[in-house]
């Protein structure tokens, strides 16, 4: 069961959008911001307060990557595999990552602080390769670079 608090917030939001499709990632950002990734007991909740069936829910949250459901971290470190960042060196970005973070993708770091993720585009393509710490945006130009923008996170 959801706090009080988050209940409330999820009934506002509901309430704000005259169309639910809007208020549906919404209400799971949210909670994956409060949680760190979406707990089943939350789906219920939503689909509660969007009159919406559990099913739908569920498969928002399955269809899109920037949602987890699972192996909660305090950071989700999201690589784009997509064609145009994959030219650009999208494979190499993972490898620093993953030598960095001493994980691979889908894992948490043993401090529970890093989920490395790969996913398809996160709409940066004119600045590939990239990646993403949780709503962050950065360009990978290299290693150095890359362990000066993750000690900013730890």
């Amino acid at each position: 069961m959801l706090p009080a608090e988050l209940i409330k917030t999820l009934d506002e939001i509901a309430s704000s959008f005259p169309r639910r499709e809007q208020s549906i990632l919404l209400c799971l950002h949210y909670i994956q911001d409060h949680y760190g990734y979406i707990p089943d007991f939350a789906l219920k909740e939503v689909a509660r307060a969007l009159n919406l069936p559990l099913n739908h829910v569920e498969g928002v949250v399955a269809f899109y990557d920037m949602f987890d459901t699972s192996s909660k971290a305090l950071y989700r470190v999201r690589v784009c595999t997509s064609v145009v960042c994959n030219l650009l060196g999208s494979e190499r970005l993972l490898r620093a990552l993953s030598l960095r973070l001493g994980i691979k993708p889908g894992e948490v770091s043993k401090d529970g602080k890093f989920k490395l993720i790969k996913v398809q585009c996160i709409g940066a393509c004119s600045e590939g390769p990239c990646f993403m710490v949780n709503e962050d945006t950065y360009k990978f130009y290299s290693e150095e670079k890359l362990n000066e923008i993750l000690s900013r996170y730890t």
